[in-house]
């Protein structure tokens, strides 16, 4: 455990969530600042690492556990930070998961093919089936 201090003097970066930086990825300019100036003290806090937290940091804690309110500028930019990363992290294992079963299926490619063909004559016999009863 380190004192709040030695968390404060630390920039902090979010490359994977923001890789261009708090600005482009929807906070403001003051949110942006504020992040990078606490976020490495929210962090420590949020693994139990500071020795000596206040009250307002106690309240930080609170408030990323939904059992209070916002009320300073840096636990409502916290707040806005966590809702953005969140949502892209919620899309990006989607287009991850999607990418590795592409790469997946071309090894197994004897494998794929026969699923594939069985399931386009089905779609096409239906599209047939219309065709001929109009």
């Amino acid at each position: 455990m380190l004192p709040r201090d030695h968390y404060l003097k630390q920039t902090f970066q979010d490359a994977v969530n923001f890789p261009e930086g708090f600005e482009k990825g929807g906070l403001s300019d003051v949110q942006a600042r504020l992040i990078r100036k606490h976020g490495v003290l929210i962090n420590a806090l949020m693994q139990e690492e500071v020795s000596d937290p206040t009250s307002d940091d106690q309240h930080i804690l609170k408030v990323i556990a939904n059992q209070s309110a916002p009320k300073s500028p840096i636990e409502q930019a916290w707040v806005k930070y966590l809702a953005i990363a969140k949502t892209r992290q919620a899309s990006a294992p989607a287009k991850a998961k999607a990418k590795p079963k592409a790469k997946a299926v071309e090894p197994k490619a004897a494998e794929a093919k026969p699923k594939a063909a069985d399931a386009k004559p089905a779609k096409t016999t239906k599209k047939a089936a219309k065709t001929e009863a109009g």
